[in-house]
Parts: structure tokens; sequence; C-alpha cells
């Protein structure tokens, strides 16, 4: 996720509304539970979930008021919270997400609201400061001038007062205050030695110790069932709180029984443990260690016979492992011989500033953690068997998983037996302190028919690079192969040979903000040869940006924007073009004499225009230039300033802006080399306006309708363009299709067309209309691209008249239960079509053209229609429909049947349907297919079952690629220790990360 600040402000923002015939449930690892008035309090503390229908809060603590019906009343359950803690409110059918360090808000239902607590307590004996705050949102006001007594239960039934001690505890001096854990009260008994002025205390009833005044983060919360202390003191110490002690007197405590031991944010469950609190020393028996990992739904969990804290965050344990699971031996674990663990808490500073961060609803420090182990003999387990053994480790532990990040197997008639592993970087070479907000990970692949695979990936999120501050987001990745197999890329491109024996791909992006709202963003993309990408990283060839090399430096300020920019080309089997440097400067939206609106873009640059070089393979044909890729390189200056002005009227229901745009530009090189001028000019007007029509009285049980609104807009355009130079030789300096789609284009060219291999399309080779349509110049100058002066390409710009007509359109509705409706969509209709006046130059002798459609048909919450195309009608102009069904049933799973028609130069009609359906708490299983019943046939399948183990996912399944003759068959091993995100991409399911929820 993107990043968030250290700090951020208190949001009462409700969540959309939810079903309230669905229950409410409450979930968190511990809690106190009493009765105040009406309402039964909850104090709950680590993991905290409030879940109902589709809305979710999580949370580390919250307080929670719950007001339940009462029988045979028609009122609903009311459940009133208050959150703190990386707070995440979110509701999945609206796509609503929030995140913030606070968060108040309500909840009704119908049904029950039910608790998931693990350990349930009482009223504590001294409200938390959490409570305080939770109050002050619950009953908004100001301060009570007097401070409230505390009522707690005594056993002789009458309450026992105490009094809070105001103000801080005095510089050099703790306070020591012990509270009963239970309803019985506390049992202390002091013995005194008066040779060495050293007092023992025995308490053998429930206790709550608080010791006030401790350096750094804050008090030490201690409960156990018994207690022996021993300090120092010229008297009896005091355990009220009243009389504070030295700092420097020593105090050791020794407990039993159910411990909890709280400092900051970590906590420590043990069946006996001593520590000595002047030193912060001490030993733990059977001890448990829960603390919280930054980005990660769960707890960090170190589980150990024996723990040793030898100071401030730092631990020793014997025979310990390190999970994120709550099982009492999980599937997957680090199991060593020794480990020190340090958890240093510290409070965090400002990245810009240094100064130190504060809450600003609590008013307390923000703290950061520094969490760091050093483990020797390790092994890691998979189940009850041990799959890997390092002699030592040394992390951060800023991810709960360890070593091996992910392990898949495969095998398929391309890559062969396929052993796929990634590792984590930094715990293999021990380096113990990674810099904050880096994730390095290390690639070792085996692929039978093709060779040993490698690679490394580094990424970071940081708030300076190099010691310039600022915030700083980047990625480094590198993939490489001895290949000695061959490729196979589909039809007619089967068994090709690589253009080289060692094959790679190495891209480094890099993002980075200053102040004044100036960014630097750079990226190098370096690949072997032309098909490394299409072979290994086919997702990324078809659906991610051309990888590129170059930097920009950016500033945005208001409405303005400036940039200057170098590219340079690395890559001789791609066109691009290499700026050294070009400058753009925009300045959008600016009222001038108050009834005109000014848009500007200017641009210089040098440009160096480079052609692809050929296939090294005779084999990889077809393959043709681009009717703009005539010349090998242009090389020469562009300069462009394009301006428009808008003239915004009211004319009763209709707003009118007459425009208009021009352009002067110039270019040092052609495709034949010549310098050219163009001067380009258009007018036009446009004009929009809304209809609508509300009836209340439409009533439909059966579509669940209540009441109708239709709103429409009329939307309308009317240009000339003129221009004295036309574009047809002018390389595109600015590209507009992808690497992928311009392969595709120039192997189209000579399937479909006929037009030779290699040699560039002479002007006579475009003449038939289909040829002509399929250039992709003309499409962009019919669909309007030189009418932006943001437009991306310069060099789109020609003669051209037309007239655009748009028809969007809405009809909303209420549903929900009754009072509690809300308004939605119910159906959307959006349309548009394009009239030529001038039919031969501008659209191939048809009238009409670019004809498009989006609809939208929400049958209920979880079902929806949809469809959508664009066509024209000139002979082998392009004509896609696609029409489909959604069915969405949360959380079990989703389902989607949908049909695709292509007509025009090339046909197909395909038919694609998948699914994820959770079958089960430990099943889920996604499939998908898509057939074409015009020409290719089978286009492949793909099915996938996956098993949610405790600590594990395993997932095995088979996909069918006909078009390049594949078969293929897998099995991935992953830990659950991943963001949900990923798992969800996996699985198409929501599934939690291991431990998220506590022990399940």
């Amino acid at each position: 996720m993107a990043g968030f600040p250290a700090t951020s402000y208190a949001s009462d923002i409700e969540l959309p509304e939810l079903d309230r015939n669905a229950s409410i449930e409450i979930s968190a690892d511990a809690g106190n539970r009493w009765q105040q008035g009406a309402y039964e309090v909850w104090l709950l503390r680590g993991n905290c979930r409030i879940a109902q229908a589709t809305g979710l809060v999580e949370c580390r603590e919250a307080v929670v008021w719950v007001l339940r019906r009462e029988a045979n009343d028609d009122r609903p359950t009311k459940v009133i919270a208050y959150c703190e803690g990386q707070v995440s409110a979110s509701e999945s059918r609206h796509h609503f997400r929030m995140i913030e360090s606070t968060w108040f808000g309500r909840f009704q239902t119908r049904a029950a609201a039910t608790f998931r607590v693990l350990r349930v307590s009482g009223q504590p004996d001294v409200l938390p400061p959490i409570y305080r705050r939770a109050m002050a949102k619950f009953e908004p006001g100001p301060p009570p001038a007097i401070m409230q007594t505390q009522f707690l239960s005594s056993p002789s039934g009458g309450p026992t007062i105490i009094t809070p001690e105001a103000g801080a505890v005095p510089a050099g001096t703790r306070r020591i205050r012990a509270y009963p854990r239970s309803n019985q009260d506390v049992q202390a008994a002091w013995y005194a030695d008066p040779q060495t002025n050293q007092w023992v205390a025995l308490i053998s009833s429930g206790v709550n110790l608080i010791i006030d005044g401790m350096e750094g983060i804050g008090a030490l919360d201690i409960a156990a069932d018994r207690l022996v202390i021993w300090t120092r003191n010229a008297g009896e110490p005091d355990l009220s709180g009243r009389r504070p002690q030295d700092a420097r007197m020593p105090l050791e405590v020794y407990m039993e029984g159910n411990i909890v031991f709280r400092q900051g944010e970590r906590v420590i469950y043990a069946d006996r443990m001593y520590y000595d609190v002047a030193n912060q020393v001490g030993t733990v028996l059977g001890a448990e260690i829960l603390t919280p990992v930054e980005g990660y739904q769960g707890l960090l969990r170190l589980r150990s016979e024996i723990v040793q804290q030898s100071g401030e965050g730092r631990f020793f344990a014997k025979d310990a492992f390190i999970t994120s699971s709550r099982m009492g031996y999980p599937s997957y674990r680090l199991q060593a011989g020794d480990i020190e663990f340090t958890d240093v808490q510290r409070q965090a500073v400002d990245a810009w500033t240094g100064m130190p961060l504060v809450n600003p609803e609590t008013e307390e420090p923000v703290i950061e953690h520094q969490r760091q182990a050093v483990a020797r003999n390790n092994w890691l387990y998979l189940g009850p068997a041990p799959i890997f053994y390092w002699p030592s480790i040394a992390t951060d532990l800023e991810e709960p998983s360890f070593y091996l990040r992910r392990v898949r197997v495969k095998n398929d008639s391309i890559f062969g037996t396929q052993v796929l592993t990634d590792w984590n970087a930094y715990e293999l070479l021990g380096i113990r302190n990674r810099p904050a907000g880096t994730r390095w990970d290390i690639s070792f692949d085996y692929l039978s028919k093709r060779g040993f695979g490698h690679g490394t990936t580094f990424s970071y999120d940081r708030p300076n690079f190099l010691g310039l501050q600022g915030p700083t987001r980047g990625l480094f990745d590198y993939w490489g192969i001895y290949d000695n197999g061959e490729d196979h890329l589909g039809t007619n491109r089967k068994n090709l040979t690589p253009e080289v024996d060692y094959r790679h791909r190495l891209l480094w992006q890099h993002r980075q903000r200053f102040e004044n709202n100036i960014q630097l963003t750079g990226e190098v993309g370096w690949l072997s040869d032309r098909n490394f990408l299409e072979q290994y990283f086919e997702r990324e060839w078809d659906e991610f940006k051309d990888m590129s090399t170059g930097a920009e430096l950016k500033q945005l300020n208001g409405n303005r924007s400036w940039s200057l920019n170098a590219d340079a080309r690395l890559n001789p089997f791609f066109t691009e073009t290499e700026w050294l440097p070009r400058f753009d400067h925009f300045w959008m939206g600016q009222p001038l004499f108050g009834m005109l609106t000014w848009y500007e873009h200017s641009s210089a640059g040098y440009a160096r225009f480079r052609r692809a070089a050929a296939p090294k393979n005779p084999a990889d044909q077809p393959f043709s230039y681009l009717p703009w890729e005539r010349a090998d390189k242009a090389e020469g200056e562009r300069l462009s300033t394009r301006h428009e002005i808008d003239l915004p009227l009211q004319l009763g229901p209709i707003k009118c802006t007459p425009y208009v745009l021009g352009e002067l530009a110039h270019w040092g090189a052609d495709l034949n080399g010549d310098d050219i001028n163009r001067a380009y000019g258009q007018a036009g007007v446009r004009a929009t306006m809304p209809i609508w029509r509300v009836d209340p009285t439409v009533e439909s049980q059966l579509w669940n309708v209540h009441g109708l609104a239709h709103k429409l807009e009329l939307q309308f355009e009317f240009l000339v363009a003129d221009a004295n130079r036309g574009m047809d030789n002018l390389p595109l300096y600015d590209n507009l299709d992808d690497n992928s789609i311009e392969a595709s284009r120039r192997r189209f060219l000579t399937n479909t067309f006929g037009i030779p291999s290699i040699v560039p399309p002479a002007a006579a080779d475009l003449d038939s209309i289909g040829k002509r349509a399929f250039d992709e110049r003309y499409y962009a100058l019919r669909y309007g691209l030189a009418s932006h002066v943001a437009s991306p390409s310069t060099e789109i710009a020609d003669d051209l008249m037309a007239m655009r007509l748009g028809l969007h359109q809405r009809w909303q509705t209420k549903r929900g239960l009754p009072g509690a409706r809300r308004i939605i969509d119910w159906i959307t209709f959006d349309t548009n079509m394009t009239v030529f006046p001038e039919t031969q130059r501008d659209n191939y002798g048809k009238a009409v053209g670019l004809w498009d459609y989006d609809f939208r048909w929400h049958v209920g919450d979880r079902t929806t229609v949809v469809s959508d195309g664009i066509f024209d009608f000139f002979q082998d102009g392009q004509q896609i429909a696609t029409v489909g069904v959604f069915f969405n049933r949360p959380p079990r799973g989703s389902l989607f049947v949908g049909m695709r028609f292509l007509e025009g130069p090339m046909q197909s009609h395909t038919l694609s349907a998948s699914y994820s359906y959770w079958m089960s708490p430990k099943w889920v299983s996604t499939f998908g297919t898509s057939i074409d019943f015009a020409k290719q046939g089978n286009l492949g399948q793909s099915f996938t079952l996956t098993r949610i183990g405790e600590s594990l996912l395993v997932s095995a399944g088979f996909n069918v690629d006909p078009i390049r003759g594949d078969f293929g068959v897998g099995i991935a091993v992953e830990p659950r220790f991943l963001p949900k995100g990923r798992l969800n991409s996996m699985t198409g399911a929501r599934i939690p990360p291991a431990g998220a929820f506590g022990l399940e």
C-alpha cells in the first residue's frame, strides 16, 4: 500500500450503510468487560476486529459500548466503538477504505452482537488513558474541573475509593501502585530486614502492579496471580502510589501464574518470571513474547522455555522458535538453538524536521520499533519435518517469514520441470542492520529445458535517499539465464533459437519527492533480446508499461507544471526516441479577464528517433516496419507550443463553450531528413445539457426497486481543424502504442494485408481503406487526440471536421431496510458517436463512425450484467462487442461468464468464463477458460486448487495454452505471512494472514 504518515488525525467518518440484518462479530486477544448503566462495556486489546456484513474495522485497541435490544423490541442492538492503533476501516461493496490512527463509529443490527475474546477479565482497577479518550468521543464536551473518583468493587460489597494522583512522577523517582486483578482485594504482607533496610512483600492474590517513572517509553504494567517484591526503603514501601520511591533503589519482582507483562507495545505472556526493574534484566520461564510488526495484520511470536532479558529490550532465548502463528507448534516456523532478540522502542521523529512525533489526539509519543534477532543453529520447519538448515541468521524481523519466501514446482513443454525459489537475502547473508523500509530477495531457479536462472529484487520505501530528504520509492529487479533451449511464442513462431545465449532483464525504477512539489523520476530498462520478455515474463510484456531508460525532474504548482527529462535507448530491437533533453511546460484552466479560460502546453527538445532493428533470426517472421518507421533514424530539434482559449456560457439549462485552439510546431527532421514547420488551428463549440426526472411511486419487489430517478446528460461538440502540413512524413517521436502492440502490428501487416516483410510500406501499399484504417495515427486523429492541449503526441494533427454526440444516462433507485435505504445506480448506459461531414477525407467514405456504448445493470447487490462495444462502418472497420455477467458472493467466491465478438480484419467470437470458490475453510479453487468459436478454437484453460493450512498455502493446478502448444502442471508452497493483496491475488478469495485473528 502507499505509505501513510507516521501521525494521522482521528476520523469520525462512518462506514457506508451496512446490512442491519447481519450480525456483528467482535474479536480480540484480551479484554475487560463490565456494565455501565444500560451499556455493556468492553475494553479490548490485541488484534481487535469488528465485522458486520461487508464492513470491517481492525485495530490494536478498542473501547466498545453495547446497548442490546430487549426481547420483543423492534429497536436494533447498538454497538459504539472507539479504536486506536493502525486502524483500518473498510467496506468492500462500495470500495471504501480508510486508515487512521483513531476511529469512532457506530453499528446497528437486528441480529446478534457476539464477542470472541481469548482472555476476559472484569473492570480494571484504574481505567487506562484510552478509556478517557474514548469517553471524550462518546460524550464530547469540556473536561471536568474536578477529577472523577474511580469506584472499584471490594469483597465486602461496598466500593473502594481510590483517588488518582495528579501530575507526573517527580524526576528521579518512581511510583508503585498495586490493584486487585479481580474482585479480591490485594493481600500484601511485608517483611523487613532492619540491618539491610530490605523489604520483601508477598502477594498471594491476583494483582495488577503498575510502576511509573520508568525511563524511555512509559509505565511498566504487570499482572500475575502471585508476586514477590524485593526493595530497599527507609520505611515500609507504599503500594498506593502516594509516596514515590527513589528510582535508584533496587526493585526486583518475582511473578507466577498467568503473567501478562506489558511495556510500551511489547507484551510477554509467561508461567514464571523474575525481573530487576532498576537494571531492566530478568528471566522468563515458559515465555511467549508477542510484538507487532509494521504492515502486518498479525503479531510476531517468540516462544521459548527460557528467556533471559539482559537489558532494555534485549532478550536471549534457548531452544526457541519464531513464528506468526498462534498454534502450539505451528507447521511453519524457524527453530533455533539460541536467539538473541532485541526490541528497542524509541520515539519516532519527523523525517523533514527531525522533531519528535506526538499523537495529536492522545498527546502521547509515537513509538517506532527496531526489532533485531541473531539466531544460531537454525532449522526451517514445514510441518514436523525440517527442510532447510542455516548456521546463522541476522535479521530485523520486519517480516515474519524466514529465509525462504516462496517455492514453486512446475512442469510444462516449454520450460520443462521447474523449481523456482525466492530467498530473503538479508537473512542469508547475515546482514543484521538492514536499512529501514527496504526488502532484498534472491532468486535461484532451475528449468530443465532452459537452464539455471538467477536474479535479485531490491525495493525501497524510505524518507530519504543518499542523504537527500524526501519520500523515496524504488525497485531494482534483475533476472538472467544461460538459455540452452528454444522460444515458443505462438502460431508460426515456435522453435525459435534465441538471438543471444545469456538472456536477462534489468529494471530499475526510482521516484523521490522534495519540497515545493518537486519530483525526480528515473528508470533504467535493459533487455538482452527482443523476445525475452514475451517468453519469460509474458504478463509484463502484455500489460505493463514499456521498459525505458531516462530521468525526469518535475514540479507541480497549482494549475501549472514544468518538467525536464532526458531519455536514452538501450534496447536496439525496439523503436524509441532519445531526448537530449526535453522541456515541457503546462498551464491548465487559467481564468482570463473574468470570462475566458486559457490552456497551454509548450515543449522544446532535441530528439533522436531510432527505428527497431530487424530480427537476427531469419525464422522470426513475419516482420514489417510500420508506415511511420520508413526512416531508419531521424535527428533534430522539436519545438512546439499549443494553446486553447474557451468562452464558457450558461444558456439556460445548456452549458455552451465556444473555443479556439492553435499550435505552432517545428521539427528538425522528418522521415526524409528535412526540417518541417507546421501551423495547426482548430475552432469549435462544446455543449452539455443535463435532464432528470424522479418518480418515487415506482415499486418492484422482484427487481428491488423503490422509487426511480432518471438522469441523463446530452453532450455535443462540433469542430473544424486545419493543418498546413500533413502528418504522413513525420516519425512518431512520441509513440502511441506499447512495444507489444507495435510488434503485433508488424506481423499483422504481412499476415493480413500481404505487405512484404522487412521493407517499409510505401504509400501505394496503404491505398485500401482497411490498410489505412489500420494505421494507428489516423485512428488517433479521428478519435480527437489533436483536440487536447495536453495531447501525448505532438505529431498527431491534421485536417478534420467532426461532430461528436454523446448521451450519458443512469437510472437510480433506493435499496436497503425501510428507514435506512441508500441510493444506488441501478442501470447506467452511455453512448457516443462521431459524424464526419467530409466523409472521404476523414472517415473512408462513411458519415458515421466511432460509435461506442457502455451498459451496466446492477440487478442486485451481487449480480451485474455488463456490455460494451465500439463500431466503425467502413469496409474492414473494427466492430467489437462484449456481454457478460458477474456474480459475487463474498466471502464464498465469484463467477464471470462473458462473450466477446470481434469483426473486421480479424474475426473472433470468444467465450470466457472464470470463477473462484471457497469450498470450505480449508480449500479454495479457481478456474478460467477461453474458447474462440470463429477461427482459433480453444485458447486455453487454467485450474488451481489451494489448501489453506494453518501456516502455509499449498496450491496445485494445471494450465493449457494451445496457441503455444503448451501444457503445464505446478505446485506452489507459500507462507501465509504475506500481504493481504498478495494472498487475494493468488487464490481469488479473501484469506487472512496466519495469526491475524489469534488462534485458528
